[in-house]
């Protein structure tokens, strides 16, 4: 089991926190954004704080409502590919040792703005 996490560092939790971080100040200033009475029927602080959910953000800024739910359930797969690739590519050993730490936080880049980049995506359409 340890040497499946082999390849994950604190440099990958630091990447996650900075994605987190961006992407749940995007929400919050998005949701801010709004008029009084959104803000007031919105959960500001619930959609922020799940931002770490991904496409799963703009359902819960609109507190599970059917129409945001079902786009949210729609857009997952896409997201979930890309961070399941992220992922996979820290596990799997590669055919290559010269670079190889530089491709592996990349391809976790790309995994993590998959996933939080469906935030933005539900987040749009919970706002439309």
């Amino acid at each position: 089991m340890r040497r499946l996490f082999y390849n994950f560092g604190r440099v990958h939790l630091y990447i996650f926190l900075g994605f987190y971080l961006a992407f749940a100040a995007l929400t919050f200033f998005a949701l801010h954004a709004g008029s009084e009475s959104d803000r007031r029927e919105n959960p500001i602080a619930a959609a922020t704080l799940g931002s770490v959910s991904g496409p799963f953000t703009g359902a819960i800024a609109r507190h599970f409502q059917s129409c945001c739910r079902q786009f949210s359930l729609a857009v997952f797969p896409y997201c979930a590919l890309f961070l399941g690739a992220g992922l996979l590519c820290q596990i799997i050993p590669l055919p290559f040792q010269r670079f190889e730490h530089t491709v592996r936080l990349t391809i976790w880049c790309i995994g993590l703005f998959g996933w939080f980049g469906g935030a933005l995506v539900s987040l749009a359409h919970a706002l439309s």
